[in-house]
């Protein structure tokens, strides 16, 4: 006889330590059944409870959260459901009847198989299937727990069989169980070898213990996937400052406030970095994380046993990221993961990759090798910031300012970076812009920061670059002797999208590309008269480490115009009473600004232009494209900063159809730059790519005698996505306006405000008309 367990007993005691392994959270999967006529046999693995829906009705009648078949039936109806794990051991069954009351199934019988190669195909009579719980009986509108029979929990399944005895409904069907784990290494493998999740639910790591789960259960960490809703994360309660279990008397008071919880991984084994995800918790996830690591033989380590893999870091909202482990314990087997929150919240998912090794095994000392991790602002945080935009407002950085720009069309996330130098006082600044496997040299600029940023491959007549382009960064801060701290060397995979800006004396490799040419935009401050060692470079005798890229799928934005539709035949955008734009080039932009590009061949290079090819011949350097400015008076605090408009497409402005231009702005103080960004993606990891396409219009205009916009030097320009402008002090122009498809733009400015709470208005000045100052035909 089955034993029957008490459901409040199994919900307090034993489910959050239980892997749910019939679960569709998982991946397990409904194959078949007998008869699902009333209500789909899918329903019965879903990770959520039934829902009630009394009263509604379908064409085969009432509805139902379960699964429901035919009256009638002589024997039993069966369902065939592929487990999660490809193999696990079988330990409890809950069999859930709820909102089913006079359709219910009234008996019930679970049987199992194992397989050797995964299958969609099973047959209720092949003659595998083994009673891993017998015949029990059911009640009405109510959950029962069972345990497996003895050969269930010694067994190791991969699918289950689950008979409704004769027939009637099921809400929900869940198996919990034991997965296998992995087979340890007997020695390290390849630095080339892939590490694994060793957290995964289905190669048996398990929840052991946890601070609080209020809101949603630990468990939920370790599910795969992104999840879809704040709902399928932990999230633990709100703590206040000396309340709670904070206040004077409780068992914490006078403690830094953490929540944590404790995790047994799949197996021992050696650890290479973390993965901690906020998806889905843009307000309430914790302000930093921390992660330790022990080997035990028991499930309630000693607190003295605990070792830091990932010190405390700062967590974003709504992102993935990856922290490498500390140095010096890469050779040090663990068994055990506790994650400890700053100072409550919610997260989404925990993820730790290394390799399966048994302990008490020799580790062979080998050469340091670091993982490329996928670049996030937070993990770069220590070495400088990084330049991108975000899907949704809430995703900025904690901190950023996040305003709506440009009549609607745009949200702007201000200083992402701020640029600074400390060159000696005497000496002027001037602006300029723009596999590894050893790590053979580091560089630092001791006086400037130094931003690069990917620009986009859109094309307007001329070669494109081929497709593809990703970056490898490399980062090190400066240690006690003056010389790169090995102990926080770092390596970062960025796509196209993203930029990076390095904090004044961090140490670093140049940008490398991996598979494909990248245009970069530089942002630094030289004096460039060999007055002062503007960069120091250390090529040491043995490289300093080496890189472990891992594969990655990246994608990048097409390099070719898409396919526009013909000109409205409702409007003659040939009169002469239309502007028509003309392609952007540095001299026909000259009065209004300067054009940051790339030139493809000596040729279209102006002659007085500051070239700098590359001593190792892969990099090709254009100085001094562009210049920051700005006048205002020093009590002003204006700070030169780079930000990241995310813009869309306005209303109105549409292929072939004429627009007009009754909105100017400039900027009496300062020059202003856009600097169109890649749309590359690490596919799975990260913000998505943009859609392809996209070129910018530019309308500008010069000063006038009565101090407004002089309609007779109202110009229009196409700009590609290759290629950034910058507005010289006091141009008018018009609001950025991108044509086509969305488009980050990185906007150089230098700003009294951010925007928040009100924008000071000696930043800006907007002028808005009722009869235009002339009308755009936009190209078709």
């Amino acid at each position: 006889m089955a034993e029957r367990i008490p459901t409040e007993d199994f919900d307090r005691e034993l489910l959050p330590f239980l892997t749910e392994v019939s679960s569709a959270a998982l991946g397990a999967k409904v194959l078949s059944c007998s008869d699902d006529f009333f209500a789909s046999k899918d329903n019965l693995i879903k990770r959520i409870p039934s829902a009630s829906l009394k009263g509604q009705f379908g064409p085969n009648g009432a509805l139902y959260d379960g699964w429901e078949s035919r009256r009638h039936n002589p024997t039993f109806d069966w369902v065939i459901i592929l487990l999660a794990p490809k193999l696990s051991h079988l330990t409890y069954f809950d069999i859930d009847t709820s909102h089913f009351s006079g359709n219910e199934a009234p008996a019930s019988q679970v049987f199992a198989l194992s397989l050797s190669e995964p299958t969609s195909h099973l047959s209720p009579n092949d003659e595998r299937w083994q009673e891993v719980l017998p015949l029990v009986e059911l009640g009405p509108n109510q959950r029962h727990i069972f345990r497996a029979s003895h050969i269930g929990t010694r067994g190791v399944w991969s699918a289950v069989m689950v008979r409704m005895i004769p027939d009637g409904g099921m809400a929900r069907f869940r198996a919990y169980g034991d997965p296998v784990a992995p087979e340890p290494y007997e020695s390290l493998p390849p630095s080339s070898t892939e590490p694994i999740n060793l957290l995964s639910p289905l190669t048996s790591a398990r929840i052991i213990a946890c601070s609080d789960a209020n809101f949603s259960p630990p468990g939920n960490l370790l599910l795969p996937g992104r999840g879809f809703d704040m709902s399928d994360g932990w999230e633990t309660r709100r703590s206040q400052v000396g309340r709670g279990k904070y206040a004077p008397g409780g068992v914490l008071a006078g403690q830094e406030r953490r929540e944590w919880v404790v995790i047994k991984m799949s197996c021992p084994g050696v650890l290479r970095w973390v993965e901690v995800d906020t998806a889905f918790h843009p307000g309430n996830y914790p302000v930093a994380c921390k992660v330790e690591a022990n080997l035990s033989d028991s499930d309630d380590p000693n607190e003295s046993s605990w070792t830091t893999i990932v010190a405390q870091k700062p967590l974003g909202p709504h992102r993935q990221h990856w922290f490498d482990i500390e140095r010096g314990v890469e050779s040090t087997v663990f068994s055990h993961i506790r994650l400890t929150t700053f100072p409550d919240g919610g997260l989404k998912r925990l993820r730790v990759y290394g390799h399966p090794f048994a302990p008490g095994q020799t580790i062979a000392p080998t050469a340091l090798t670091i993982p490329a991790l996928p670049l996030t602002p937070e993990a770069f945080a220590p070495y400088g910031q990084v330049i991108q935009g975000f899907s949704l407002p809430t995703s900025a950085p904690k901190g950023s300012h996040v305003t709506i720009a440009n009549q609607g069309t745009a949200f702007k996330v201000h200083r992402m970076l701020k640029v600074e130098h400390n060159y000696p006082e005497e000496k002027q600044a001037d602006i300029k812009d723009g596999l590894i496997h050893p790590l053979k040299m580091l560089e630092r600029h001791k006086y400037t920061t130094q931003a690069f940023i990917p620009m986009g491959k859109g094309t307007l007549g001329e070669p494109a670059l081929a497709p593809g382009g990703a970056y490898l960064v490399v980062v090190a801060r400066n240690g006690k002797d003056d010389k790169p701290d090995l102990s926080t060397l770092r390596a970062f995979m960025a796509t196209s999208a993203q930029g990076v800006s390095y904090d004044v004396g961090t140490w670093h490799h140049y940008c490398y590309t991996l598979d494909g040419p990248l245009d970069y935009a530089l942002i630094e401050a030289q004096i460039g008269d060999g007055s002062v060692d503007d960069c120091e470079v250390i090529v040491p005798p043995q490289p300093f480490c080496h890189i472990r890229i891992s594969p990655f799928t990246a994608t990048t934005e097409a390099t070719q115009e898409p396919l526009m539709p013909p000109i409205n035949k409702e409007h003659d955008l040939s009169d002469h009473g239309f502007m028509h734009p003309e392609v952007i080039t540095a001299s026909g932009f000259a009065p209004y600004g300067q054009v940051i590009r790339k030139y493809p061949n000596e040729r279209t290079r102006p002659k007085d232009l500051d070239f700098q090819p590359a001593p190792h011949g892969l990099t090709q350097k254009y100085a001094r494209l562009a210049d920051i400015s700005h006048s205002y008076p020093v009590e002003a605090a204006a700070q030169t900063a780079v930000s990241v408009f995310r813009a869309t497409p306005k209303e109105g402005l549409k292929r072939g159809l004429p627009f007009p231009i009754k909105i100017l702005e400039r900027h009496p103080c300062t020059s202003q730059a856009f600097i169109p960004m890649g749309k590359g993606e690490w596919r799975g990891k990260g913000e998505d790519a943009l859609p392809p396409g996209g070129e910018m219009l530019v309308i500008v205009a010069l000063n006038g005698k009565d101090d407004r916009p002089d309609p007779k030097t109202v110009k229009a320009f196409r700009v590609p996505s290759s290629i950034g402008i910058s507005y010289h002090q006091g141009i008018w122009h018009h609001p950025v306006l991108v044509v086509d498809q969305t488009m980050d733009l990185a906007c150089v400015e230098t700003q009294i405000s951010t925007g928040i709470p009100e924008p000071d208005p000696r930043d800006c000045e907007v002028l808005q008309v009722d009869e235009p100052w002339g009308i755009i035909a936009v190209p078709s």
